[in-house]
């Protein structure tokens, strides 16, 4: 109806008015990271400086050297955490405390190695079918994000893509269909479900899911299933998964913007008790309370790097709204992305919408070559 979309174009006026108001500045920056170049801008001097010098080795300015010098020697080897982030937020900026957060990330000798296998098999991106022993040994489980059927082919959500890339490399694979728009709760019975289902097949399984299917794949792992079927759970790949929720979605139940939540939960005909399900408040919550999943699980975070200048256009709003908590990648805080006792590859230039990045194909079949490897090398180390 005509009506309706006028509707939805006044609420994203109304979103846009909101985001512009709190812009952030502009300096070009031009530096190289984790071996990429990066070429953008970035929201404050000091980020510039330390893109640009302090990053390749370089101190040009002893003030500022002395500055960044300090916050190391207060982090000592730790990653940072989601108050650690968004203090240094508040003092320097989001994009200095994004690079930070990337830095020492990076400076785990794992997370280190992890990307150079990474960027290896990205070079290296030929589309033929694994080893047989590797194609006969897995199964993959992919785990759509919200809205995947009315949207998913728009958003990438419904792993239509990648579950083609994956069957041209010879593995098995399947979608669980858990409700397009469920809760985390009623997602997470879905995918235990499935995961007993197919653990009856001699295969061993790889999940993988993005987004809102990531706090529901945890709270299966962690908490639903039985420790014999976890075993058989050999990776879990979580792209950009909103583990500890979005802050945006309670961001939306204060007033006055409770009302534009109300308004687009009535216009999408959603349950609003399910979409709370993965707010920040509930999710950190949950997060909190589950045991770990499987040590013999190879967990593996992907996720976007977030500059302010390299935003793609769905996530410019919503970074803008959620920049004051710290680092964020446009719909949740990077920190909170990270899974417990996980690997971590940083995604250069993207931020939560992968489906953006020009080469997420040739990324995708990287990504799944690095799990297998891993899980392979692991095999012949144990036997």
């Amino acid at each position: 109806m005509a009506w309706r979309n006028n509707l939805h174009c006044i609420i994203s006026i109304i979103l846009l008015m909101l985001a512009a108001c709190s812009t952030p500045p502009r300096y070009h920056a031009n530096g190289k990271l984790l071996g990429e170049r990066v070429s953008t801008s970035v929201d404050s001097k000091i980020a510039r400086y330390y893109l640009e010098h302090y990053l390749q080795g370089e101190r040009r300015n002893q003030v500022l050297d002395d500055k960044i010098d300090e916050i190391y020697e207060r982090q000592n080897s730790d990653i940072p955490t989601r108050d650690e982030l968004r203090l240094l937020s508040n003092e320097y900026s989001v994009d200095f405390a994004t690079l930070f957060l990337v830095d020492r990330l990076q400076a785990d000798r794992n997370n280190e190695e992890i990307k150079k296998q990474f960027d290896h098999f990205l070079n290296n991106t030929v589309l033929t079918e694994l080893e047989s022993s590797a194609v006969d040994s897995y199964l993959v489980l992919f785990v759509p994000g919200w809205d995947y059927i009315e949207n998913g082919h728009f958003t990438g959500s419904d792993f239509a893509v990648p579950r083609k890339l994956i069957t041209q490399l010879g593995i098995e694979n399947h979608l669980v269909e858990i409700p397009s728009n469920g809760g985390v709760e009623e997602n997470a019975q879905f995918i235990s479900d499935d995961l007993i289902q197919y653990s009856q097949t001699g295969k061993d399984i790889i999940i993988v899911g993005a987004s809102s299917a990531g706090p529901a794949i945890h709270l299966s792992l962690a908490g639903n299933l039985k420790k014999h079927l976890k075993k058989k759970i050999k990776a879990w790949v979580n792209i950009g998964g909103i583990l500890r929720g979005s802050p945006l979605i309670d961001h939306y139940q204060k007033w006055p913007q409770s009302w534009l939540f109300g308004i687009a939960v009535w216009y999408k005909e959603w349950d609003r008790e399910k979409i709370l399900s993965m707010s920040a408040s509930r999710s950190r919550e949950r997060f909190a309370s589950l045991d770990g999943v499987h040590e013999n699980t190879l967990i593996i975070n992907y996720m976007g790097l977030s500059l302010s200048g390299q935003l793609s256009k769905y996530a410019k709003e919503n970074y803008l709204l959620l920049k004051k908590q710290g680092p964020n990648d446009g719909l949740t805080l990077l920190s909170d992305i990270i899974a417990p006792n996980s690997l971590t590859i940083v995604a250069i230039g993207s931020d939560h919408f992968f489906a953006e990045d020009p080469r997420i194909n040739d990324k995708t079949i990287a990504l799944m070559k690095v799990v297998i490897s891993y899980l392979e090398k692991a095999m012949h180390f144990d036997n």
